[in-house]
């Protein structure tokens, strides 16, 4: 029996990037330049990232030093956000627990169709 403390799950999060950019800050209402670090969310198992399931910000206010964590990734916080938005991907390893998971069944899909090739 494997004790409970072994297996673990929930949602945790990793830094991706960070960078400098134009947003909307809530206290100086208005557009100043902030230090962003954007944040990804993944979903784990037993300390296997299974697959991202979102991003955030974590944003400074260069003129009133106003802090915001957890701020949506969205074209609300940054006004180029679609030119933004490549340069914070999630890497390609936290894909693998879904890799891993459909691995076994890709195998057997494909040892099927040999079989019915060759028979």
């Amino acid at each position: 029996m494997i004790p409970h403390f072994l297996i673990k799950y929930g949602v945790a999060n990793s830094p991706i990037d960070v960078g400098e950019y134009l947003v909307k800050c809530p206290s100086c209402e208005c557009d100043e330049w902030a230090d962003i670090m954007i944040v990804g969310n993944y979903y784990f198992f037993s300390f296997l990232l299974i697959f991202p399931c979102g991003k955030e910000a974590n944003v400074i206010c260069k003129k009133c030093g106003c802090k915001r964590y957890g701020a949506a990734f969205d074209s609300k916080l940054i006004s180029n956000y679609e030119e933004v938005k490549k340069y914070y991907k999630h890497p390609w390893f936290t894909y693998l627990g879904v890799a891993l998971a459909a691995f076994p069944f890709v195998v057997v899909i494909i040892y099927q169709l040999i079989v019915q090739v060759f028979n």
